[in-house]
């Protein structure tokens, strides 16, 4: 009975650390595979990126004279551990011209949700001070995240 207790905690405990967002996955996430794109380097050995969709959106910005409409848009990415089957972390990169490339873009790490409250935190200050976006992206932003809760929700049934 002792054995199985003891199994039953270590596989909670192991689940419960194997799924947060660590404080190295959280710098490559947020850092290190901008450089990667930039610098077409492989993938951190022992993850993998996987698309999980793309959030593509028109909208105004105003011009000398009255306003010019563009396409913007988020990549929403998977960071996978080897061997795993959900992601540990999600990037959003925002990309302010579909033309753009991803490398240029926005990196926003999104921690998993068992994560340590000093990942949030660091998510937190990062996108107050760094991550500058007009309403109108916002907006479009808070949609995509919408839509990623709606995708992720749908891979666990």
């Amino acid at each position: 009975m002792k054995r199985i207790l003891l199994t039953i905690i270590c596989v909670v405990i192991c689940n419960l650390l194997f799924s947060q967002t660590t404080e190295e996955e959280y710098q490559y996430v947020t850092y290190g595979y901008r450089e990667q794109l930039q610098k077409g380097l492989d993938d951190k050995d022992g993850y993998s990126w996987k698309p999980i969709f793309q959030h593509k959106f028109l909208y105004e910005k105003d011009k000398f004279f009255g306003k010019e409409t563009h396409t913007g848009l988020f990549d929403f990415e998977g960071l996978y551990r080897k061997g795993a089957s959900t992601p540990c972390a999600t990037v959003a990169i925002y990309r302010e011209k579909d033309n753009m490339s991803k490398k240029d873009g926005v990196f926003i790490c999104l921690p998993h949700h068992e994560s340590t409250q000093g990942i949030f935190a660091k998510a937190e200050d990062y996108f107050k001070k760094e991550v500058c976006f007009s309403k109108q992206i916002m907006h479009f932003y808070i949609i995509g995240l919408g839509k990623l809760a709606m995708a992720y929700s749908a891979c666990k049934k």
